[in-house]
């Protein structure tokens, strides 16, 4: 769901967020990229004795606050993130902005256009960016010629539910403090999962667009990264985020995991030093929390 500034490229992959500085030659190549290489960046394995994974697609550069698509744009395409970071939200009637998602490096996006023929969301680039661009009438053919195709479409609306679920457990079930733990380590994941460094990276959302994402104001996500600072779990200049102690915040959003009463002490401290009244009416909770472990 979001993304650092990267400009290191990880070993065996190919740099992608600067344009080309060769000739006509090297400029056409960074601008297609095979189905084969999709389907790595994707992590889906698929047969590779098929002639499809010959097949390129076209590469677009989005620049950062550009739109890749608007909600009521036309359905035409999926899109995979090669390189930068995304935010997908819904605007209302009245122009209040909710945050869905931040799509970031091996992401699908659009597959919220397949059944009405239109995208749902504005789909806005944070940073200098770059997307794979798929057909999807191209996509469909190659699924109905081979079951392998077919079963990674499959898959992509498969993982597209599973998001969906894990956020409707966020939302439903954890404390505040629990979604912006949780928050933080699905990026250190999936930061780790693209080679780059899991404990520290560049924040490209707002406080404000978190906060959207994860149903908090932006003081709350404010307050909270001040408690994990003063908890010891992690470093915060701005955006540029340092995780210290990946354990300490996996028990913040698992409170039965053990030795976990020393962490949740410390965040209730901070956040009494920096919202006394708030911190005063979790405390019960916190306690019984504490005694459970």
């Amino acid at each position: 769901m979001f993304a650092s500034e990267i400009h290191e490229t990880p070993a065996g992959s190919v740099r992608h967020d600067n344009e080309p500085r060769g000739g006509r030659a090297e400029a056409a190549d960074w601008a297609k990229i095979r189905f084969a290489d999709l389907v790595a960046m994707l992590g889906i394995a698929l047969p590779d004795e098929h002639r499809f994974l010959d097949l390129t697609f076209p590469v677009r550069r989005i620049k950062a606050g550009e739109a890749l698509h608007r909600a009521g744009d036309e359905f035409k395409a999926l899109y995979v993130v090669r390189s930068g970071f995304f935010k997908t939200v819904s605007i209302d009637t009245t122009g209040a902005e909710l945050v869905l998602g931040f799509p970031m490096g091996g992401d699908v996006v659009g597959l919220d256009g397949v059944d009405s023929g239109q995208y749902l969301a504005d789909v806005i680039a944070l940073d200098i960016s770059s997307v794979a661009v798929i057909p999807f009438a191209q996509l469909s053919q190659l699924a109905r010629e081979y079951p392998c195709v077919e079963k990674l479409l499959y898959s992509l609306f498969s993982r597209e539910l599973v998001h969906k679920h894990a956020m409707f457990w966020l939302l439903g079930t954890l404390s505040a403090e629990a979604r912006v733990a949780s928050f933080l380590l699905e990026l250190s994941d999936r930061f780790h999962r693209l080679g780059y460094s899991r404990t520290s990276f560049a924040l490209r959302a707002t406080r404000q667009e978190i906060g959207s994402y994860l149903g908090l104001k932006l003081e709350t996500v404010s307050r909270t990264f001040s408690a994990f600072a003063a908890a010891g779990l992690m470093d915060i200049d701005r955006r540029q985020v340092a995780l210290r102690d990946l354990d300490g915040l996996r028990r913040v959003v698992d409170p039965n995991a053990a030795a976990d009463a020393g962490t949740q002490a410390a965040v209730l401290a901070a956040r009494m030093r920096l919202h006394p009244s708030a911190a005063r009416r979790a405390q019960p909770r916190e306690n019984a929390l504490a005694v459970a472990a």
